[in-house]
């Protein structure tokens, strides 16, 4: 199944909305959509007359309208001191949420 989301009338964001289940690396959400996307996004343009045109907002713009969300892991040291050496070893890790904006490359 594929999610189509029309973005200020001159925009439509393809998603492939099977790829949302447990176990996902990231997923994005998009300013004014409820419900976040996972897998890859196609933009297209869209014209005057609902047919498929040239994405006219800029590589910036199009990247302000979405939020990469991802778990990050931090280790939690622990120091041991057994004869002569000092060891650390991971005794647990902690999770925060991270959000940025994408990476624009180009």
């Amino acid at each position: 199944m594929v999610d189509v989301v029309r973005v200020k009338d001159s925009h439509l964001v393809y998603a492939d909305n099977n790829r949302l289940a447990d176990g996902l690396p990231s997923v994005t959400d998009m300013k004014g959509h409820p419900s976040p996307f996972a897998g890859n996004l196609l933009i297209v343009g869209n014209d005057e007359s609902s047919d498929t045109a040239s994405v006219s907002a800029s590589i910036d713009d199009v990247a302000s309208w979405f939020t990469i969300i991802r778990p990050v892991f931090l280790p939690v040291f622990e120091t041991v001191r057994e004869s002569q050496s000092v060891e650390l070893r991971v005794i647990r890790l902690d999770v925060r949420i991270e959000r940025s904006a994408p990476n624009v490359i180009g």
